[in-house]
Formats: C-alpha cells, sequence, structure tokens
C-alpha cells in the first residue's frame, strides 16, 4: 500500500510546550515538560535538568491534554488495527472524511480502511456484528439492522416480542454521503438510507500482515493509533501507523503514548490456565443458595462496596481482588523477563483477615508475604524476575484456617520484557 496522507486541521491557539507524566515499567517516572518524543526513548525537562528515556523502560507518557467529553455516533477500525471514535464519516473517491470526537477532522484512503460501524451496540447485536467481520466474503457489505415482532404465549395470555438482529448485503461501496450510502448490488446501483444501516465493511482481497506496532497513540478524543514511527517538531507529533498511514498531530490534541504495546501484558487481559472462576469459601451454609463464591470470586475490577482499588490511600486503576483460597496459574509469554505488581488490603476492608500471598514459579516459591498486621497496610511493591519461567501461580493462603476478609488486591499486575 502506498502511503496514504492523513491530514488533521490543527487546534486553534498558540503552540504551547506540554507538561507530562512517565509511568515507567518498573513504577511512577518523572514528570516535567516534553522536549523530544521518538519511538525509541521520550526526553522531558525536570527541575533537576534534562532526562532521556529510552522505550524498553516506558510503560506510558500522559499528557496534560484535555476534551469535552463529545458522544461518538461513529466507530472506525483501520487495518493496521487503530481504531477512530468519530461523530461523522462520509466518502468519495476512494477518500474518507472523518470528524473526530476530539474535534479534529481527518481524511485517510478508504484502502486503509477495515471497517465503519454507525451505531452503537448492545452485547447480542455486537457478537453478530463480530459473526459477520469473521465470516468470508467475495465484496464490499452493507450491514443492516432490522426489527421483527413475533407473538408468544404465556399461559392464557398473548404478548409481543421485538427482536432485532443484523443482516448484510455483498456488493461495491461507492460513496457514502452523510444521508445515504451509495452501493452497487448485482450490477444495480442502490442508495441506502444511512438511518437503516448498522455499517459498511470494506472488502480487501489480499491479506497483509503489518509489524508490530512500536507504541500505540491515543487522541483526546479516545482514538488509538498504532504507531511505526513518530517524532516531535516544533510541538507537532509526526510520523505513521504501521500500516503506512502518515499522522501529524499537534500535542494539544495527544492524550497519551503507550508504549507497553508488545511488552507489558496486564494480568487482568490474560487468561489464566486455572483458578479464574469462582472462590470456594469455607463457611459457606451448604443449604444456602445464593453462592458465596460469587461474592469472594476472582475480579478484575474493585472489591464490593469499593469504587477504585485503594491501598493506604493510594488509588490504582487497574487491578485484581481476590479472596482466599485462591490460586491463580498464568503461562509466561516468551520473552518476559519481570512479574511487577503493587499488593496490598483494599482500605474498603474494614478489618482485614490473616493471610499470605505466595507467587509461585514452575511450582518454585519465589515470594511469601503475610497480610493481615492492623498496624501495617502499606502497599507493597513486587519486583520479581521470572527470566525463563514458563508458568507462575499466584496463591492466597489462609494463615489462621479461616478466610473472613482474605481480600488481596493485586494492583497494576504485569508481565515485562
Amino acid at each position: 500500500m502506498t502511503t496514504t496522507l492523513l491530514t488533521l486541521i490543527a487546534l486553534a491557539g498558540p503552540a504551547l510546550a506540554a507538561d507530562v507524566k512517565i509511568k515507567l515499567l518498573a513504577g511512577e517516572g518523572p514528570a516535567g515538560q516534553v522536549v523530544a518524543v521518538t519511538t525509541d526513548r521520550i526526553t522531558i525537562r525536570t527541575s533537576a535538568g534534562e532526562k532521556s528515556i529510552p522505550a524498553a523502560e516506558l510503560m506510558w507518557v500522559e499528557l496534560s491534554a484535555a476534551a469535552d467529553e463529545v458522544k461518538p455516533t461513529v466507530w472506525i477500525e483501520l487495518l493496521d488495527g487503530s481504531r477512530l471514535i468519530a461523530v461523522g464519516y462520509t466518502a468519495a473517491a476512494g477518500q474518507a472524511k472523518v470528524e473526530l470526537t476530539s474535534g479534529q477532522t481527518v481524511s485517510v484512503a478508504t484502502r486503509a480502511i477495515k471497517w465503519v460501524r454507525l451505531r452503537p451496540q448492545d452485547q447480542s447485536l455486537a457478537g453478530q456484528w463480530r459473526e459477520i467481520l469473521e465470516s468470508p466474503a467475495t465484496g464490499d457489505m452493507v450491514v443492516m439492522r432490522k426489527t421483527s415482532t413475533r407473538p408468544v404465549e404465556d399461559g392464557d395470555e398473548s404478548a409481543t416480542v421485538t427482536e432485532t438482529a443484523l443482516d448484510q448485503l455483498e456488493g461495491t461501496l461507492l460513496d457514502v454521503g452523510p444521508e445515504s450510502v451509495q452501493f452497487e448490488y448485482d450490477g444495480e446501483k442502490i442508495d441506502v438510507r444511512r438511518e437503516k444501516l448498522e455499517g459498511i465493511v470494506y472488502y480487501h482481497p489480499a491479506r497483509r500482515e503489518f509489524s508490530p506496532p512500536a507504541c500505540k497513540l491515543v487522541d483526546v478524543g479516545g482514538s488509538a493509533w498504532s504507531i511505526k514511527s513518530l517524532e516531535l517538531a516544533e510541538n507537532r507529533l509526526r510520523g505513521s501507523t504501521v500500516g503506512g498511514v502518515a499522522i501529524e498531530f499537534p500535542l494539544a490534541a495527544v492524550a497519551k503514548i503507550d508504549y507497553s504495546v508488545g511488552n507489558v501484558f496486564l494480568l487482568t487481559d490474560l487468561e489464566p490456565d486455572t483458578g479464574g472462576g469462582d472462590a470456594t469459601v469455607s463457611l459457606q451454609p451448604a443449604a444456602m443458595a445464593f453462592k458465596f463464591g460469587r461474592v469472594f470470586g476472582v475480579r478484575s475490577r474493585p472489591p464490593l462496596g469499593a469504587a477504585r482499588f485503594q491501598i493506604d490511600g493510594q488509588n490504582f486503576d487497574n487491578g485484581l481482588s481476590l479472596h482466599s483460597p485462591a490460586e491463580l496459574v498464568y503461562r509466561v509469554p516468551e520473552g518476559v523477563r519481570w512479574l511487577r505488581a503493587v499488593a496490598g488490603v483494599d482500605d474498603s476492608i474494614v478489618v482485614p483477615g490473616r493471610f499470605d500471598l505466595v507467587i509461585q514459579g514452575d511450582g518454585k516459591e519465589l515470594l511469601r508475604h503475610p497480610f493481615g498486621e492492623s498496624d501495617n497496610r502499606k502497599p507493597v511493591p513486587i519486583n520479581l524476575e521470572i527470566a525463563g519461567v514458563r508458568r507462575i501461580a499466584i496463591v492466597l493462603d489462609a494463615a489462621d484456617g479461616q478466610d473472613i476478609g482474605d481480600q488481596l488486591d493485586l494492583c497494576e499486575a504485569r508481565l515485562t520484557k
């Protein structure tokens, strides 16, 4: 594919140096003003002088950019995995115009676009949409949302049930206007009203393989771009995606640069080989219909009753909530060298129990830490070198044989290269 020029309209106002906050693979990083950015490293100016940090040590870089919340009406995926969130989409002569929720307008060739969805979806329709995307095709598709009703009998009473389903037609997509989509079907050109459409899918006869992105760039509207190259010049980030799309962003339009792609594996994103279901709680009354396991099972959300993960007043955005007895076993991706996390009893737990956190690598104990001392609820940093380990196990053991209050936050748990 030849390089596709993606033109962004710069935000109004003078270009100013941007403040950044840095998250390292090994913990919190320095804050300062960005001086230079590439896919290999970032340089910032701090109170102690300039500091250059290689990408291999970075998790992400957050800029102080902010945008008004705008409700999206269009969702777009490019062939290279970039995801755009927009409020408008039109296309003509092989070139699409996308109005992003960030307030900017972008232009990108339709040959770089995989699909465009024009409506929000519930879980049922999302499943049908995925099935259509994964189905074999020989041409472009328009996907329509159809609503039907059918009568049902409930004893002596009858009722009507409304059902919604997706259906698709194959043909050739032509122009996409603000009100209708021009589509060639069976040799005939027809205009399909956009209000009837769930989305459109572009056909690409040759499957393309892309190199892994060096990082992901997230704009202030939430669109995420898979980046191959990047550099900062005159307070503007320029570069290209792995799909050959040239990009240019003012710093004011950038929310985050995520360097963790391919180098960091969050445990919340990994499926454990064992231990992912409900916990077995020893005090469960045999006759009780509501199982304690539904309350004390492994969660990738804060503990019940807590709005966020919080340990000794420190907030965390990502984590696992565990209750003993628990054992999670994960396969370690190739090339991973470290297991890093922050563990502790959540502030929402009034009376913690007594239990041990045990981490094993291929059956060998690598760490054991006791919890439950009332005078010590500080967060515990975990930095374990696990090079060569094929499986890790995270175990919670009830130290006193009881499991009341044996609840642990395992925050920002990640495997890193």
